[in-house]
């Protein structure tokens, strides 16, 4: 008995030395620490364990200056083969942009490159927009080497160039995200810029209200001209404004082309000074052998403070 109590006490010496010079063997190591409370700079998470990287929210919309690059839609369906970028010239120059682009998917914390398939190219045009108007240019998400998957890409353009002595400006850049729940692009909208449109005693400084027809189809189909304002009340309701006297129209449909076209309407003329606040165009189209349907484009029009005293803006 004496003896078997010697060796444990000598075994039990021997552990306690050990742990003194740090040499502990490996079953008896105690475990990571558990961290409790949010991880900060004075409770860091071990080196074992990684964080979750957070995903940047989608970007649809880039302006520099009062020129406006935007998508459609900030979130598409997985497999979308075609984006419509809307190119919104609210400058007194002329616009002209390109139509070469490429693509990033954000991933692990990092954009990757999304390369293209072999043989892509791009054609060596410039395309114009005047001055207070919009231009549109059809993004090919076929032409990647890679469909696209659910997650956030970023696409970035060539630089663009605004009037006569060609002044640069920065590469246009927009994200959006790829979702499960995401619809696609509408066959047949109706963009308005998004700039509210100043008057001057209740009529517009511009001449003419630019509007763009945009037609996803691809195929041609029509459109009537006969254009039906409406105002947002207070209580959220869409209440119609009616034409001044004297206006009328043929009601004969015009063609509306695949891709779409550029139109304005003269509002002073037909429907004269305008109150401030939201206003919405509807125009009716028909898909060639399809049922008619109503667009939307909405805008806002108000009054700069001080411009009350200042001379009607022309007409």
């Amino acid at each position: 008995m004496k003896k078997s109590t010697v060796c444990l006490l000598a075994a039990l010496l021997c552990l306690t030395l050990a742990a003194c010079a740090g040499e502990i063997p490996e079953d008896t190591a105690a475990p990571d620490p558990v961290i409790s409370g949010p991880v900060t700079s004075a409770n860091p998470a071990p080196a074992s364990q990684s964080l979750p990287v957070e995903e940047p929210d989608p970007e649809p919309v880039w302006t520099v200056g009062e020129i406006t690059v935007s998508l459609l839609q900030s979130a598409y369906p997985a497999g979308t083969k075609r984006l419509t970028l809307i190119f919104d010239n609210a400058s007194d120059q002329e616009l002209t942009y390109g139509e070469h682009f490429s693509c990033k998917k954000y991933e692990d914390g990092r954009w990757r490159d999304v390369d293209f398939l072999e043989n892509t190219f791009f054609h060596d045009i410039a395309w114009a927009v005047s001055p207070g108007s919009s231009g549109m240019l059809k993004l090919g998400m076929d032409l990647l080497s890679e469909p696209l998957s659910e997650g956030l890409y970023r696409v970035t353009g060539g630089t663009m160039i605004t009037g006569e002595d060609g002044e640069k400006l920065p590469a246009w850049q927009v994200s959006f995200r790829v979702a499960s729940d995401a619809q696609p692009e509408p066959d047949y909208a109706l963009y308005i810029s998004s700039r509210p449109v100043p008057t001057v005693r209740g009529c517009l400084v511009t001449d003419r209200l630019p509007v763009l027809f945009i037609n996803t189809t691809g195929e041609d189909g029509q459109v009537v001209d006969i254009p039906h304002l409406e105002k947002l009340r207070e209580d959220g309701e869409w209440e119609n404004v009616p034409f001044r006297d004297g206006v009328g129209f043929c009601g004969t449909p015009d063609p509306l082309p695949t891709g779409g076209r550029v139109w304005s309407e003269d509002i002073p003329t037909l429907w004269g000074a305008l109150e401030d606040g939201r206003y919405r165009l509807g125009y009716r189209v028909t898909p060639s052998g399809g049922t008619e349907q109503t667009i939307y484009g909405e805008f806002t029009i108000y009054t700069p403070e001080g411009s009350q005293g200042l001379p009607l803006a022309s007409k």
